[in-house]
């Protein structure tokens, strides 16, 4: 006969995997293009959409598919007036309803999963992610990715070393250990973004793009409310060797080994500089050092870091076109923000800004979006629908994924694992034993279904 054990069991927050139920949603619908005859389609450079807005799309160069991404990214941006120009830099792009383009939202969140803004397989936090050996990052993400929404810029996890683990943002880290934190990136950013079969395709600005992953937040941010000082005021110093070995080698990683398409600037100011308008980083040493390749890439902020530069550091007693003036020179391609937007154009006719620096930087930002297929669309993932979230496949790779991650410190008697014949009472307690949404961690997204510690036991015992 079965014995009866009775084990006592605290639950505080831990982090579960969780599933993701909506329908993968087409990125271009009616609201997306001036004309009330457009219907709902996946991609710009469809003959028929152009026909609903009463132009011819061979009038349009940039819509030629046989032409290079570059060449057909700077045909469309010279077609732009420099007021269309600058709606375009910021993360609400507005679109040229007359060009037949139109608007697009670059802000999604990614941290273990898409989040709030589209459906797919949402994995266990980060840390507990980084300590799974074999690295079951890539894997993970090719499951995320085709399920969420198509065509899309994904914002994922931070890539700064933990230094404290009082951080009120530890959980988004991958760890302490900058290579950790670095090898970590490069899978999950392979995971994401590469489409199978052209993966060594050699031109990387053509390469196309399962979605456009972003590596954050660069650099040395990690300090927040700590001692009255906050991230939008924290200057970090640090010196020459520990920026490189320490804050950097991560990012160095992302873009080298992972072939990133982007990276985010942080909030923060470096040595007395806000990152984001800092040229020693990001032209200098993300574009310069690093390589990060050509058109098909760019440089975005964290959202609204330019008016922390003005209102929170006080840069330079900067206005809204300094800081707009300075970021774009210092090799910023997209505000997060309306900065970009709103104070650009201002810029330009006071001269602290030349034409040319915004076109480098829409050039940028467009070849992305070829890559993507945002504007011939990508046969490969037209038959991707509701079928694909949730699948049984993805929630059985979930599963794995927070298997790996788990680390037994202790297992006094051989407690674990346990033997469901012999135990039939367990005793579940604390303030998160029949948890469901406080157990899912941060930028997360709407599940399938929850599974409390309180459920998932009962299921084991019953």
């Amino acid at each position: 006969m079965a014995t009866t054990v009775t084990f006592l069991f605290y639950f505080s927050i831990v982090s579960s995997f969780f599933i993701s139920s909506n329908a993968g949603r087409k990125l271009l619908d009616s609201e997306s293009v001036s004309t009330s005859g457009a219907s709902n389609l996946t991609y710009v450079c469809d003959p028929s959409r152009y026909s609903n807005l009463g132009l011819d799309m061979s009038d349009f160069a940039f819509c030629d598919s046989k032409l290079p991404y570059d060449v057909r990214a700077k045909d469309l941006v010279d077609r732009m007036t420099l007021t269309e120009k600058v709606k375009q830099l910021g993360n609400k792009a507005v679109g040229v309803p007359r060009l037949g383009l139109p608007k697009y939202e670059w802000w999604s969140e990614a941290l273990h999963g898409v989040s709030n803004v589209g459906p797919g397989t949402y994995f266990d936090d980060v840390i507990p992610g980084a300590t799974s050996f074999p690295l079951l990052f890539s894997p993970q993400q090719r499951s995320t990715s085709p399920c969420g929404r198509r065509l899309v810029r994904l914002f994922q996890q931070k890539q700064e070393p933990l230094r404290d683990p009082r951080w009120g943002r530890a959980t988004e880290t991958p760890g302490e250990d900058p290579y950790v934190v670095g090898a970590y990136a490069s899978n999950y950013v392979r995971g994401l973004q590469d489409v199978e079969g052209t993966e060594n395709v050699t031109d990387l600005n053509s390469r196309p793009l399962k979605v456009s992953s972003c590596c954050k937040h660069y650099a040395a941010y990690d300090v927040d409310d700590w001692l009255g000082v906050d991230r939008y005021h924290f200057d970090a110093k640090v010196t020459e060797q520990d920026m490189s070995e320490t804050f950097l080698k991560p990012f160095e990683m992302c873009i080298k080994d992972g072939d990133v398409s982007s990276i985010m600037c942080s909030y923060n100011k470096v040595n007395g500089i806000p990152t984001c308008a800092d040229p020693k980083l990001l032209k200098d040493t993300i574009r310069g050092d690093w390589d990060l390749h050509g058109y098909g890439s760019n440089i975005v902020s964290d959202c609204d870091s330019l008016e922390v530069m003005v209102n929170g550091h006080k840069w330079l007693g900067d206005t809204g076109a300094d800081a707009a003036a300075q970021a774009l020179k210092a090799g910023l391609d997209l505000d997060c923000g309306d900065y970009y937007p709103n104070f650009t154009e201002t810029a330009v006719k006071d001269g602290k800004v030349k034409v040319k620096e915004i076109d480098r930087s829409l050039n940028q930002l467009y070849v992305v979006l070829l890559r993507l297929g945002f504007f011939d669309g990508n046969p490969i993932y037209n038959s991707l629908g509701k079928k694909d979230v949730c699948s049984q496949e993805h929630i059985e790779l979930a599963r794995e994924a927070a298997k790996e991650g788990i680390v037994l410190l202790k297992n006094v008697n051989e407690t674990l694992p346990f033997n469901s014949y012999k135990i039939k009472k367990l005793a579940i307690v604390g303030p998160h034993a029949n948890a469901t949404t406080a157990m899912i961690g941060n930028y997360a997204g709407i599940p399938c279904k929850f599974i409390s510690p309180l459920d998932a036991f009962r299921n084991m015992v019953k």
